[in-house]
């Protein structure tokens, strides 16, 4: 299920990114979104954009005005599923990079899914994959591919389960913490 948001999200992100100048009202065009801005308390425009013109904002885009250069995109948030609450989080650095997305992959209201990024790559993703508010799996990326996950299969906050993958993402080496302990006492390659 989690593999599905970040595609959605992007395929939103994509649609909606673009726009440098948009009109300050919201009423749309025939066929267009609506958008429309307002500054925040911290200094940011925000620009609201209306996707199915219910009169309901379903992409948030936080810009930072830089004077005589472009306006820089510092956080995005969107609704993917379109029932007012936001769904993907996404900040960007002052070089307009992708350092951090948060997902709520089951819709609930929580953020579930964390990736870090660095350079444009994703580096680090963190996924509570039993939805009970804890992260329990840590997936390690290297120029975009999988390297290695860890793995709380107990829910007692420690790693206990370790994964490394080849370059082709297939688990080459595993191992598990059986005591408790937080170090590996099998190994299977």
């Amino acid at each position: 299920m989690h593999c599905a948001v970040p595609v959605a999200a992007l395929l939103v992100l994509v649609a909606c990114g673009g726009k440098k100048n948009p009109p300050a009202s919201p009423v749309a065009s025939a066929g267009q979104p609506a958008i429309w801005e307002r500054p925040t308390t911290d200094g940011l425009i925000l620009q609201d954009v209306d996707l199915n013109a219910d009169g309901r904002a379903d992409v948030h885009n936080y810009y930072k005005d830089r004077g005589d250069a472009p306006r820089l995109l510092v956080r995005k948030e969107v609704d993917l599923d379109l029932d007012g609450h936001v769904d993907v989080i996404s900040y960007f650095d002052d070089d307009g990079n992708l350092i951090r997305e948060e997902m709520d992959g089951d819709f609930d209201g929580q953020f579930d899914w964390i990736d870090h990024y660095r350079d444009g790559h994703r580096v680090m993703s963190e996924a509570d994959t039993d939805y009970d508010g804890l992260t329990n799996v840590w997936s390690y990326y290297t120029e975009g591919k999988i390297e290695r996950k860890e793995r709380d299969t107990t829910g007692d906050g420690r790693v206990d389960y370790w994964e490394r993958f080849d370059d082709e993402g297939r688990v080459i080496k595993t191992g598990r913490d059986i005591d408790g302990d937080g170090t590996m006492d099998t190994r299977d390659e």
